[in-house]
């Protein structure tokens, strides 16, 4: 190997000294082969700068030329709803446009670069949601209240401290009453319809038993004359006896045929009793449910009554007048009495086949019972439940006003406005988004039945008898059932929301955002004639352009004729002015619209003013008794969410959590200040109000100095009242009449002392003692919209609510350019991709040729 190592060498060496060595330009070939290698390296790097810087520059350029394009927005879209888009109202397309700037562009920079062509096109249109959600998110990040919101007010404390409010909880101790109130006003039917029975066949058997005792005396008398007729003709007298004879015959004929009546009708009495009796009972059994109920419903409450305690008051006080009458008089008549049937059919059989030739005298048998007057005792004992029933008539006075005044409130013309009547045309709307069910026919459905039974309860106790005021009683007690659990699953839903919203603070603001967005730049049916966006955009222009009339304070639709909500198309091109509600409702009537709303922020209000309604101390303090204190409470709750609404469409605000009730002693004084600051109501019903609810606290007033006077006595007495709630009649007898409406009263305690109120759950926080920025009425002054906001956070799907904000935006812009373009919101483009070709020119330009080869870059910007 190290043999042919040198031998080549040798050979190479050869070569060299032979042919090179000394050579001439060698040394430039030499120079030439090891530099030029360098240099095509060098060149190399400089057209990879120039690409590079090319590449940069042309960046820059599209990016200059995108904006330049961008620079066309759309000023009606920016103005009126703070969004930005490109403007579809130019002839030019969006691509020549672009293709100019950017031509225009690349000739100012110089000749290193050769446009070989190109594209430019819209990008995230407004038709895409997540596109039309990033606009408002940007939108409102700059809205003062949404911030004042989130941040001044501690939206979110609020909304936990709604969150656990004791709305529902006292929604669904109403429900659980009510139905446990059905149930035991169920039995107490029965038993009073079984009453009415026995006190009617008390009756017939009355009369029968008259009959019967004047016959047998007839018969008596008949006999006694046919003895002294014999005895005469024993002494020797001529006189005949078939006169004597033939008579005794025909009264005991009579009196046969009067004990067979009084026979038949002790029966058909005994039978009416063992029913009765058997209808007490069930009627004692619920009655002993119920006070389990409320034993049980005691444990969790905060001092704050509602329907059970009044009622079970009364329902106890009439089991124990029923139980002393039986115990009084039933034992001679239903026990000792037994022999009754036999013995009466004995002699009746005997006085049928008598002849006064042939038998001895008959002694009519005395029927134990005849003695105890059963037919005055049963229809005393009826008499005495339905005063019982009915209460005082301060109660059927105080009941029969507030019915009247809510009716008249009921019939304010508020529903909606009716200068807002569009109709709008399906096929003007680029998305169905659907409409809401809001389910506020059922509800205003069961109002109406709720209303109608309570004028017959009313009616009832003014005429009718303890029957009649029962089933007034259970068909009110039913419609109020239905009616609370109308609410509460309407409130329920919302409130899992809410609880979800909570659970994922990150989305409270974004929510708010999004929301908040429709109530601060949406017109209402209560600003739109002189409102504006937080931009300044008039909503009156909306309307102007809508083709609407001016007829301000034109509100219609009462309760009684409200129109349900639809969907009913028609053929106008916008809504005029009730662009929030459709955003909520998504109904094209825009009266459909309203009337859905209103009838929801109602639902809101019911819901929310629960408790303060429940503590107001008109329910306390009055001299309503038993059942009137459930029926006092929902008109009082009515009233007092109708009167919020009649407010909040006339442009006042309402604390959305109330610290105290309009409907209250101390809340009246602000009702009537609210009232005169509100136009939308007349001077008429205001003074109506005024009136009713003035008298009612006056009354309360009195009520409450006479109760706490009755308290102090009872203090100082041997406490004859503290009773167990399980049978002491005395002390039910002593109570009287008007103790069954007291909360806390006697029997209905279960054992805690009957003069005093209750004492109050120490670990009770009231709701509004955590939170800040109230006032005395409560904290967190709301508008109509606001409350419309409130109602889109607890229920709004942001899908259906960003497609109804995508109607509303192509509505508006498409009417405003009607005569310039088509527009559509697909081509609100809020940002374009551009796509452009490029060649470099030669470095030093000889040929004017170009690189030989294209390059092509890609850019997308947007608002």
């Amino acid at each position: 190997m190290k043999n042919l190592l040198l031998g080549f060498h040798k050979k190479l060496k050869q070569f060299l000294y032979s042919h090179v060595n000394g050579g001439k330009g060698m040394i430039s070939i030499f120079l030439a082969l090891t530099v030029s290698p360098l240099l095509m390296c060098t060149l190399i790097f400089v057209e990879y700068a120039r690409i590079q810087s090319a590449q940069a520059i042309i960046e820059e350029l599209m990016g200059s030329s995108i904006f330049s394009a961008l620079a066309h927005y759309d000023p009606y879209l920016d103005e009126r709803f703070g969004f930005m888009a490109v403007r579809q109202d130019q002839k030019e397309s969006l691509d020549s446009r672009y293709q100019s700037y950017l031509e225009a562009n690349v000739q100012g920079f110089g000749k290193a670069i050769s446009l070989a062509g190109g594209t430019a096109e819209g990008k995230n249109s407004l038709i895409e949601p997540l596109a039309l959600r990033q606009e408002v998110y940007e939108y409102s990040e700059l809205s003062v209240p949404i911030n004042t919101l989130v941040e001044g007010l501690n939206i979110e404390d609020l909304l936990s401290n709604f969150y656990n409010l004791d709305s529902l909880k006292v929604c669904k101790n109403v429900m659980d009453g009510g139905k446990n109130a059905i149930d035991i006003t169920d039995s107490a039917i029965n038993m009073a319809k079984s009453l009415k029975e026995y006190s009617d066949e008390a009756k017939k058997y009355g009369e029968s038993l008259t009959k019967y005792k004047e016959a047998r005396t007839a018969y008596d008398d008949a006999y006694q004359a046919l003895e002294e007729a014999r005895s005469k003709k024993d002494n020797g007298e001529d006189i005949s006896l078939d006169s004597y004879i033939s008579d005794v015959n025909s009264k005991a004929g009579a009196f046969g045929t009067a004990t067979r009546d009084l026979k038949e009708k002790l029966s058909s009495l005994k039978e009416k009793e063992r029913d009765f009796v058997k209808n007490q009972e069930s009627f004692r059994k619920a009655a002993d449910e119920l006070l389990s109920n409320v034993q049980e419903y005691d444990k969790n409450k905060h001092d704050v009554d509602t329907l059970q305690d009044p009622l079970f008051v009364t329902y106890h006080e009439i089991n124990n007048q029923v139980q002393n009458s039986l115990d009084s008089y039933q034992k001679e008549l239903y026990n000792d009495g037994k022999e009754d049937d036999g013995k009466l059919e004995e002699q009746a059989k005997k006085l049928e086949s008598y002849s006064a030739e042939k038998d001895e005298k008959i002694e009519g048998y005395v029927v134990l019972s005849e003695i105890e007057d059963v037919d005055q005792r049963t229809a005393a004992l009826y008499g005495d439940l339905q005063n019982i029933i009915k209460g005082s008539d301060d109660s059927v006075d105080i009941a029969t006003q507030l019915k009247d005044l809510l009716y008249e409130i009921l019939g304010v013309k508020i529903l909606y406005d009716g200068s807002l009547d569009s109709n709008l045309d399906p096929n003007e709307l680029i998305n169905q988004s659907g409409v809401l069910d809001l389910g506020s026919a059922e509800m205003t459905d069961s109002i109406v039945d709720l209303l109608s039974s309570i004028t017959d309860f009313i009616t009832a106790v003014s005429g009718a008898d303890f029957l009649g005021i029962l089933k007034a009683l259970g068909s009110y007690l039913t419609s109020m059932v239905t009616f609370f659990k109308g609410i509460y699953d309407w409130a329920s839903s919302r409130l899992q929301n809410l609880g979800r919203l909570l659970m994922f603070k990150e989305n409270l603001g974004k929510n708010y955002l999004l929301y908040g967005y429709g109530v601060y730049n949406m017109p209402n049916r209560t600003n739109y004639s002189d409102g504006s966006t937080l931009t300044g955009y008039d909503y009156s222009n909306i309307f102007e352009m809508a083709g609407g009339t001016y007829n301000i304070g034109f509100l219609d639709g009462d309760f009684w004729n409200y129109p349900k909500m639809d969907n009913a198309g028609g053929s106008d091109k916008l809504y005029k002015g009730a662009e929030l509600e459709y955003l909520f409702t998504g109904s094209n009537s825009e009266k459909g619209a309203q009337v859905g709303t209103f009838f929801n922020i109602f639902l809101l209000r019911l819901l929310t003013n629960l408790p303060a309604i429940a503590e107001s101390d008109w329910l306390q303090a009055t001299s309503i008794t038993g059942p009137f204190i459930a029926l006092f409470f929902v008109i009082l709750l009515i009233i007092e969410a109708f009167i919020d609404m009649i407010l909040l469409v006339n442009k006042q605000s309402v604390s959305f959590i109330k610290l105290k009730a309009y409907m209250s002693t101390a809340g009246l004084p602000d009702l009537l200040n609210d009232l005169l600051q509100c136009t939308g109501i007349s001077d008429a019903l205001q003074g109506k109000i005024k009136e009713k609810t003035e008298g009612l606290a006056k009354k309360s007033k009195n009520s409450s100095k006479e109760t706490q006077s009755s308290s102090d006595n009872a203090g100082d007495s041997s406490g004859t009242n503290d009773s167990s709630g399980t049978g002491d009649s005395s002390s039910t007898n002593n109570s009287g009449g008007d103790s069954s409406g007291k909360t806390g009263g006697n029997d209905s305690s279960g054992g805690k002392d009957g003069g005093g109120k209750k004492e109050k759950n120490k670990d009770f926080k009231k709701p509004t003692e955590a939170m800040g920025l109230k006032d005395e009425q409560g904290f967190l002054k709301a508008d109509y919209g606001e409350h419309c906001l409130y109602l889109m956070l607890l229920g709004t799907n942001q899908d259906q609510y960003l497609m109804r904000l995508q109607n509303l935006v192509q509505l508006e812009a498409k009417e405003k350019y009607k005569e310039k373009t088509d527009y559509h919101l697909s081509k609100a483009y809020t940002g374009i991709t551009a796509t452009t070709e490029y060649q470099l020119n030669e470095f030093v330009p000889i040929t004017k040729s170009t690189g030989g080869f294209t390059l092509d870059c890609t850019k997308t910007l947007g608002y």
